[in-house]
């Protein structure tokens, strides 16, 4: 199977930078910004809520608060809508403002959302209110400290960085005058060299500057969790796995690290191992939706679809309202062959989901379940539908086709493989589905022309030259007595019995029809003239061969009856 619900893991690299270093008021900021690291972010929710009703007027927290919406999309950017947690987010940095006027923290959320949002022109306005308000010439008033304005401008840099906004010049800028205002900020090297990376390709700088991270804040799991983010990048999965197991041993509780092993395992074959690190994910994520789905997605990259079945039935247990849950289960029953229930699923997740959150797979799935139902009038409707969304996917329009076959719409099914053989997609077995379908509507020269180009490409497959066989014995004439059979379907059944006779067994109906054909045909050769007895005789061997391997059939016993082998005999004398 395709994977089913992808992630993108680069996402995981660029994930805001939420600082501890800062100073803040209390205690219980430091433990809910944690928490949002270890993406535990349901409990960091309830601190930050808490913090606001004790002390409403400290932007800071205003801002971690709009950042932990905001990293929950991005850990798990294929089930949750950037929008929604956007919007989430909006309001909190905008009462941020108005509790905390003179704070720019909030403006910097507000900037890092437009990014996002390519809304330049926004960024602007917000970034600029935020710079106005760090001291300067014209704001003597301000009394923040250099590390809060350092911190501030690396949280600019970062938004361009997350967003993948390609101005290094405002981007290291920033980053330069907030080493002048604090050069042992900790967050200021993880910025650098996420913008080396991303913004310059550059993974010599970047690793440099997240050693420099780790040496001002050894204690911290992040930096070497970015190194072997960097060298999973580069597929050097060995030094990557050292890194996060060093992660590990800075803090056993920091959750990222666990996917991310589960990940880089799934990835080496290491699937039992790999598991492991995800329910210790999971559970470091206690009561944590998003966690569990994440697990979830990687079970179906592990193609462990009952495991996945029993992971969603354990969310839905407590929560029914996660769309994209339906679409998991729809995908893991087909996989597993239990069709009716994915069919049910796939109904389900398409009555509910909003038009963006479908994909091509979605219909291809839908096209496919409907199928297995032998519903295969509405399975081809689908089956189009989804790869006109997505024409790389040119085996729908065979599964379209073959859908049409089943239900013997022939017309239709003609007309999808033609197109696939017009765009110059067509693999084989189009070829051979195609000339079975004109054999169907009796259009045998159309269908020996089509099949003739499959035998080409699979000359071995018997199949295929029975298949031949049969519309090249169907373009015979013949009159009431057979005397014009011309033996167009002579060779291939010759071969097919050449091919067969290993296993005689195995391909006894086969053998039958062309000891069939071949009597019929040499039959009739010697009663246009009797002086070929060497036809007559070959076709007595034919027809002693068809009664001796399938004795019973009506054809044998015909034989027998009418006593032709003997009539035969008696001609030959």
């Amino acid at each position: 199977m395709s994977r089913l619900i992808k992630k993108v893991r680069l996402v995981s690299l660029i994930i805001p930078v939420l600082a501890l270093n800062m100073s803040v008021n209390a205690q219980d900021l430091n433990s809910a910004v944690r928490l949002t690291r270890s993406e535990q972010f349901g409990d960091a929710e309830k601190i930050y809520k808490e913090l606001i009703q004790k002390n409403p007027a400290d932007g800071e927290t205003y801002y971690f608060f709009g950042n932990n919406y905001l990293q929950k999309y991005f850990s798990d950017t294929a089930t949750i809508s950037f929008h929604e947690m956007a919007d989430s987010a909006t309001v909190i940095f905008q009462k941020g403002i108005q509790e905390d006027p003179k704070n720019p923290v909030n403006y910097v959320g507000l900037g890092e959302i437009a990014l996002m949002e390519k809304r330049i022109t926004d960024v602007q306005e917000y970034y600029s209110k935020a710079l106005s308000l760090l001291p300067s010439k014209t704001n003597r008033t301000s009394t923040i400290t250099s590390e809060k304005q350092a911190q501030v401008l690396i949280w600019m840099a970062g938004g361009y960085v997350k967003a993948m906004i390609y101005d290094t010049a405002k981007v290291f800028g920033w980053l330069r005058a907030a080493e002048k205002l604090d050069s042992k900020n900790y967050d200021l090297y993880i910025v650098k060299g996420d913008a080396y990376i991303f913004l310059l390709n550059d993974g010599s700088k970047a690793i440099t500057n997240y050693n420099m991270a780790q040496y001002y804040n050894p204690q911290s799991p992040l930096a070497k969790l970015r190194v072997g983010q960097l060298w999973l990048r580069a597929r050097n999965y060995k030094d990557a796995l050292n890194y996060y197991y060093e992660v590990i041993k800075i803090d056993s509780s920091f959750a990222p690290a666990y996917r991310e092993l589960g990940f880089l395992l799934s990835k080496s074959g290491r699937n039992d191992e790999a598991k492991k690190y995800f329910v210790k994910f999971v559970k470091l994520n206690a009561g944590n939706v998003t966690a569990r789905i994440q697990f979830i997605n990687t079970l179906l990259d592990l193609e462990d679809y009952k495991e996945a079945i029993n992971q969603i039935n354990e969310i839905y247990r407590s929560d029914t309202t996660r769309n994209d849950l339906n679409r998991a289960l729809a995908y893991s029953y087909y996989e597993i062959g239990q069709y009716d229930q994915g069919l049910v699923y796939i109904k389900k997740f398409l009555n509910h989901a909003k038009p963006e959150k479908i994909r091509p797979a979605d219909y291809s799935y839908y096209g496919r379940l409907l199928s297995k139902n032998k519903l295969d009038s509405l399975a081809s409707i689908y089956l189009l539908k989804a790869y006109y969304l997505d024409t790389s996917r040119s085996e729908l329009l065979s599964e379209a086709a073959f859908s049409n076959n089943r239900i013997k719409n022939y017309n239709k099914s003609i007309e999808i493989y033609t197109l696939k053989i017009q765009l110059k997609k067509a693999n084989a077995m189009d070829y051979y589905n195609l000339g079975k379908v004109y054999y169907n509507v009796q259009n045998y020269a159309k269908a020996d022309t089509i099949l003739a180009i499959f035998n080409e490409m699979q000359p071995d497959y018997l199949q295929g030259l029975l298949w031949r066989a049969r519309t090249r014995s169907n373009r015979d004439s013949t009159d009431e007595k057979g005397n014009n059979v011309t033996g167009l379907a002579n060779h291939f059944y010759e071969t097919v019995l050449e091919k067969t006779q290993t296993d005689t067994a195995k391909y006894n109906k086969e053998r039958f029809e062309a000891l069939d054909y071949l009597a019929y045909y040499h039959l009739s050769q010697f009663y246009k003239n009797p002086k070929l007895k060497e036809e007559g005789q070959k076709a007595v061997d034919y027809y002693t061969r068809m009664t001796m391997i399938n004795p019973n059939d009506d054809k044998s016993l015909n034989i027998k009856k009418n006593q032709v082998i003997e009539k035969i005999k008696q001609k030959l004398k």
